[in-house]
């Protein structure tokens, strides 16, 4: 999980930390092109700089990734999600929690905090370095352009999962960016076997997408009798690779919990964790420890792991020619490094897969 040296990041990478601090800045690129580290060492070079700086996501999970990925680097910045930064900063302003249009607290009324905050002329001298920008609505970033705070985004639209999204464009519109995004091309994570495959999901048409040069195992698909069969794979798997991160994504916390259970039956639960959005240990996921990690789709954007397996392939019944269902699955093969697995228990093939040619997705019969 430690992030490679400032000396190591790309020239692109370098230019990033690189841009003026003040002002705003909109960062893209593919999956794997290390933007989420980019991030750190934004936030980190703003802080050493004396600035008041916070690197924020929308993501609970991915927030406590980022707090432990480099500690040394996010000593002096507040590491935080989307939602605890609007709600602090509107309860030290207005000494009230954010109006909001929902009775979760989920969703915020933005026009009258908009109006709020021109009202009352409040402004801000905090820059926020934002990763998976994507997943943060247009509203957001029009009260920080109110506000005068200064938003580095790291963003990739074709990685966007959930309802409120923003692309690129609306991004740049919002802040009134008036450069180029700064592009990260080079994949630096996925071998070149899970790239070929998480291509052919992919929806971007300018260019062909740059692939990594590292070989490695050809993506597989099982066809297994149970779960159970499938987890004492796993159980093999992580015996013959015990210094390898493993991720189980699921679609429900239903199966989630299930798989949990059956590892823990089958003598792995010191070496296992899972998260659930409204688990009171939600905030406890410590990424030093217990490599194997159980997530869903709906948490496993940011996120990376040595090796990734899908359980629940039967469970993909949507269009597979749909934007939606192709974006969700090239954002789920592009969250393994090494191996990558998917299972199903069905009579045939799901559809998402079954156009894929063999010379890029193994099939093992059972």
């Amino acid at each position: 999980m430690k992030p490679p040296s400032l000396l190591d990041l790309t020239v692109e990478q370098q230019n990033v930390i690189a841009l003026p601090f003040h002002g705003s800045h909109l960062i893209t690129g593919v999956p794997g092109a290390g933007k989420t580290v980019t991030a750190i060492y934004r936030a980190w070079a703003l802080a050493t700089a004396g600035r008041d700086v916070a690197l924020v996501t929308h993501s609970n999970l991915l927030h406590q990734y980022l707090a432990q990925m480099a500690p040394d680097l996010t000593e002096a910045v507040n590491v935080t999600t989307y939602h605890r930064w609007i709600r602090n900063f509107w309860r030290r302003q207005f000494g009230a929690d954010p109006p909001q249009t929902d009775e979760d607290g989920w969703n915020y009324d933005w026009i009258e905090m908009q109006r709020d905050c021109i009202l009352r002329r409040v402004r801000s001298s905090a820059h926020l370095v934002i990763d998976e920008g994507q997943n943060l609505p247009v509203a957001f970033y029009q009260l920080c352009r109110i506000l005068g705070v200064g938003v580095t985004v790291c963003a990739d639209e074709n990685q966007r999962i959930g309802d409120d999204q923003s692309t690129v464009s609306e991004i740049r519109r919002a802040l009134v960016v008036r450069t180029d995004p700064l592009v990260l091309r080079e994949n630096r994570r996925n071998s070149r076997e899970i790239a070929m495959l998480a291509s052919e999901f992919h929806e971007e048409t300018e260019g062909e997408i740059a692939l990594p040069t590292r070989a490695g195992r050809t993506p597989t698909v099982l066809k297994v009798p149970s779960l159970e069969d499938l987890l004492a794979g796993v159980y093999r798997y992580f015996n013959a690779h015990p210094q390898r991160s493993i991720g189980i994504i699921c679609r429900s916390t239903i199966l989630l919990r299930e798989i949990q259970s059956e590892l823990t039956h089958i003598g792995l639960a010191k070496h296992t964790q899972a998260y659930v959005n409204d688990d009171r240990y939600r905030n406890t996921v410590d990424f030093s420890t217990r490599p194997i990690r159980i997530v869903s789709t709906a948490s496993m954007k940011g996120l990376e792991f040595d090796s990734v397996f899908v359980p629940d392939l039967d469970g993909y019944t949507e269009d597979p020619t749909s934007v939606a269902a192709r974006l969700d699955f090239f954002v789920l093969c592009t969250r393994a490094r090494e191996d990558l697995y998917f299972a199903y228990r069905g009579l045939r093939e799901p559809d998402i897969l079954s156009s894929i040619p063999e010379s890029l997705l193994h099939r093992h019969p059972d």
